[in-house]
C-alpha cells in the first residue's frame, strides 16, 4: 500500500471542502447581490398641472399653453391611464374655466394626446376665489435606497464582501435615468406590426421579386472615399 496515498486523500478533501467553502447562496449570495441590498421601489403618483383662470379672461395665455404644450409631453412619455382634466364648480370663474376647455382640447391634441386618452370631471370649488382648472394623470416614480453608508472598514475585511454602500450610487443613477420606472414592474405590450410593409414584401415573394430594400450610396458603409 502506498504510504502517501492518505496523505494525498486528506490532502484532496480538505481542498474540496475550502472550494466548496467559496460558494455563495441564500443571506450570503445576498450581499453581492445590488437589487437585493439598494432595491429601487416603483410607487404610483399623480402628476398634476394647475391653470389659473381669472373670471372674464378670455382665453388662456401664453404661459399657460407652453405649461399644457409640456404637460401633454410629459404625459406621453409617463403617463398611465387617461389624462384628467378637472373643472370648478362654484367659484366665480367656474364659467370662465368651463370656457377655455376647446382650446386646452387643441393644445393637448397639437401635441400628441388625442380626446380619447382625455377624462373629465368637475369638483367643487370654495366662492371665496377663483380655482384653477387642474390636468392630472397617474404615473410611477422610482426611489432608491439612500446612499452614504460607510460603516465598514474598507481597509481590513476578512471575509472579502462588498461595503454596504457599493451599487447604491448605481442604483440611485438608475432610478433617476430610467424613462417610465413603470418599466421595471413589468415589460411594455409590443407595438402592432407594421401590416403595410409586411403586405409588400408578401406580394414581392408571391412574383417572385427581391424582397429586400433597394439599397443607396449612403448604405455602402464607406467612412471615405477620399483614398479611391
Amino acid at each position: 500500500m502506498n504510504k502517501y496515498k492518505p496523505l494525498a486523500t486528506g490532502f484532496l478533501l480538505a481542498l474540496a471542502l475550502g472550494l466548496a467553502g467559496c460558494g455563495f447562496n441564500g443571506a450570503d449570495e445576498a450581499q453581492f447581490d445590488v437589487a437585493r441590498v439598494h432595491p429601487i421601489s416603483v410607487q404610483p403618483d399623480v402628476a398634476t398641472l394647475n391653470i389659473a383662470v381669472p373670471p372674464g379672461q378670455p382665453g388662456l395665455t401664453a404661459e399657460n399653453r407652453r405649461a399644457i404644450a409640456g404637460f401633454a409631453a410629459s404625459y406621453r412619455e409617463r403617463g398611465h391611464g387617461p389624462l384628467t382634466v378637472s373643472t370648478p364648480s362654484g367659484s366665480p370663474n367656474a364659467a370662465t374655466a368651463t370656457g377655455v376647455l376647446s382650446d386646452v382640447r387643441d393644445i393637448l391634441a397639437e401635441h400628441g394626446v388625442s380626446g380619447d386618452a382625455l377624462a373629465y370631471t368637475p369638483y367643487s370649488a370654495s366662492a371665496a376665489g377663483a380655482a384653477p382648472l387642474i390636468l392630472s394623470y397617474k404615473r410611477y416614480v422610482a426611489k432608491a435606497s439612500t446612499c452614504g453608508d460607510w460603516s465598514a472598514s474598507l481597509a481590513i475585511d476578512y471575509k472579502n464582501v462588498p461595503p454596504p454602500n457599493f451599487g447604491c450610487a448605481t442604483q440611485n443613477n438608475l432610478a433617476a435615468m430610467i424613462a417610465d420606472p413603470a418599466d421595471l414592474l413589468k415589460p411594455r405590450g409590443m407595438t402592432p406590426a407594421d401590416a403595410g410593409r409586411r403586405n409588400t414584401v408578401l406580394e414581392k415573394y408571391r412574383e417572385g421579386e427581391p424582397t429586400a430594400t433597394a439599397r443607396t450610396d449612403q448604405d455602402s458603409g464607406a467612412v471615405s472615399k477620399v483614398s479611391q
